[in-house]
């Protein structure tokens, strides 16, 4: 059985999806978890949404059996991120696991223009989103957690990718954004295997976060058999940080399917999800 007692973890993007999954099941774990986003009043969310702040996803984290500290904080503000790093510094003495989960797509995928819209005919704003809270914002987080776990000889870094990555999915800056994620991974890694700090991407499937289950009540086209809850996700981190030697994963890119056969787990209904077509491409 998986135990993080006494691990600390910051999960960034967790007030919702596949970051409050990761979230619980590190929660499950016993871990402390310090919860990040930027969302902390849902009156203006739309009623799919309804309940996700990062006061919330802390609280359910402690009810699962770990200690969640929500820690609002914008990714892409410099002075908040290393604000985030000295409070648990202060606060923990220690940081164990970082997970690069955040992004900031909603208004561009909202405007209709997201996937599969020509590049020259979406605004360079894209670009700068997905490229700033996503990927800098990655390399930023990366950064200051490096100055905690390279002293301390141990650490893991999680950076949540996907597959779009090694083929063309959704728009041109999106495969940049997940190729650029898991250049990142491979990068740190090199720099950082001589100190048994471990970076790797994840690779989760089709996760079924309030969007797309929000999405499939209205478009049959999108099927969720077979898919994989935010908790799945979660469960799987957790095991990457329980593993005992991660210097084979050190640098690569993982499979949350892969994750779950090896370590067998899965969801709470017992269902262990398998990689869809797309990702045994």
């Amino acid at each position: 059985m998986v135990d993080l007692h006494g691990r600390v973890a910051i999960v960034t993007g967790a007030s919702r999806g596949v970051g409050k999954g990761i979230a619980l099941g590190l929660g499950e774990a016993g871990a402390t978890v310090y919860v990040t986003g930027r969302t902390v009043d849902d009156s203006r969310l739309p009623p799919f949404l309804k309940g996700t702040t990062v006061q919330q996803s802390a609280q359910e984290v402690s009810l699962r059996g770990g200690v969640g500290i929500a820690h609002p904080c914008d990714l892409g503000d410099d002075t908040q991120m290393e604000e985030l790093f000295q409070r648990v510094s202060r606060e923990q003495g220690r940081l164990d696991i970082l997970v690069n989960n955040a992004w900031s797509a909603a208004d561009h995928i909202l405007g209709g223009y997201f996937f599969e819209t020509p590049f020259w005919e979406q605004p360079l704003s894209l670009w700068d989103d997905l490229m700033n809270v996503g990927l800098r914002c990655h390399y930023a987080a990366s950064r200051w957690a490096a100055r905690m776990m390279v002293p301390k000889g141990e650490g893991l870094m999680v950076n949540i990718s996907y597959y779009g990555s090694r083929h063309y999915m959704n728009n041109v800056v999106y495969g940049v954004r997940q190729g650029g994620i898991d250049k990142l991974s491979a990068d740190m890694a090199h720099e950082l295997a001589p100190f048994n700090v471990c970076s790797l991407s994840l690779y989760p499937g089709v996760v079924r976060t309030e969007g797309m289950v929000a999405a499939a009540s209205f478009d049959p086209s999108i099927d969720l058999s077979g898919s994989e809850s935010p908790l799945f996700v979660g469960r799987c981190v957790a095991a990457l940080c329980w593993e005992k030697d991660r210097s084979a994963y050190n640098g690569t890119t993982l499979y949350t399917a892969d994750l779950g056969r090896l370590y067998g787990i899965e969801e709470e209904n017992g269902f262990r999800p398998e990689r869809s077509e797309g990702e045994r491409r």
